[in-house]
């Protein structure tokens, strides 16, 4: 008796409404979203590399006919970039350090010391940070001119390290308090000074929560623009934010060149761009860390 096989069913996958309804739901925002996100570069980028004539050519064009890099030479011309990117590096790499230093010992103030009215000056150093730049910048400039602190890369130090100590505290005091007070008393017990004891048990735990903050706050003040345009005054002091303004403007028709503002915004965006492509895994692992290897 011969015995037959059965004959495999074919499923076919068919698309319900409800199916279809859940996708769009689903991948609709990530697509407006990344649409939000990257339309802009990529519109700096066209710009960027588009001759001027080409620009606001009737139809739009969104691939450059004609790409060209006279934008990024005309800007090499009007700005002095040398100048501008070392103050912009020195500035962001020198109030990051300092920001994480001072933010490390008050959020561990903040964290372990319990003190009269601690809560409420950690929610009033909070608060600061979220008060409006245009509120706070006429009492500001009036003391640092009398402080004879404008236009100088110290006053612009000062700035920018009180900029990032507001959220730099908050941040860092959330990863102190997750890591076991146990560990500290273990080392107090044996005899461990307060130094000791912050630099060889705290430290340590901290190092991917410092590394991204350090990152994160360099970020942040390199792209910082609203406190160069008001407290620089000269070529000297001015940053490569503030350069997107020089390399704007035609000084012969007054008119905005929107190529060259372009072109200066690539060249501000690329090492921000490169430190993020870098540290990306790093920055990520601190952010999602607070983890305590027990």
């Amino acid at each position: 008796m011969e015995i037959t096989r059965p004959v495999p069913v074919r499923r076919v996958q068919r698309w319900s409404l409800r199916g279809v309804a859940h996708q769009i739901l689903f991948y609709g925002p990530i697509a407006l979203f990344l649409a939000i996100t990257f339309l802009p570069i990529y519109w700096i980028l066209l710009s960027a590399f588009t001759p001027i004539t080409e620009l606001f050519r009737t139809p739009l064009t969104y691939f450059p006919q004609h790409p060209t890099v006279v934008n990024f030479q005309t800007v090499a011309k009007v700005v002095p970039l040398a100048q501008q990117f070392f103050n912009s590096a020195v500035l962001s790499v020198g109030s990051a350090a300092v920001s994480v230093v001072i933010c490390l010992l008050a959020a561990y103030a903040f964290a372990r010391i319990r003190f009269p009215g601690s809560n409420l000056f950690f929610l009033g150093l909070l608060l600061s940070g979220f008060l409006p730049g245009i509120a706070t910048i006429i009492p500001l400039f009036q003391l640092f001119q009398s402080l004879n602190l404008v236009d100088s890369l110290k006053g612009l130090f000062i700035l920018y390290v009180s900029f990032l100590l507001p959220t730099s505290v908050w941040i860092m005091a959330s990863f102190i308090r997750q890591i076991p007070f146990e560990m500290e008393e273990a080392a107090q017990v044996d005899g461990a000074s307060f130094p000791t004891i912050l630099l060889r048990v705290v430290v340590p735990v901290l190092r991917p929560a410092l590394a991204t903050l350090f990152l994160i706050d360099l970020i942040t003040a390199w792209d910082e623009f609203f406190l160069p345009v008001v407290f620089s005054r000269s070529a000297s002091t001015a940053t490569l934010t503030l350069g997107i303004t020089q390399a704007a403007v035609n000084p012969q028709f007054q008119s905005v060149i929107w190529g060259n503002e372009a072109a200066m915004g690539v060249v501000v965006i690329i090492p921000v761009f490169i430190l993020a492509m870098v540290f990306q895994k790093q920055i990520v692992e601190g952010l999602m860390a607070g983890s305590l290897k027990g």
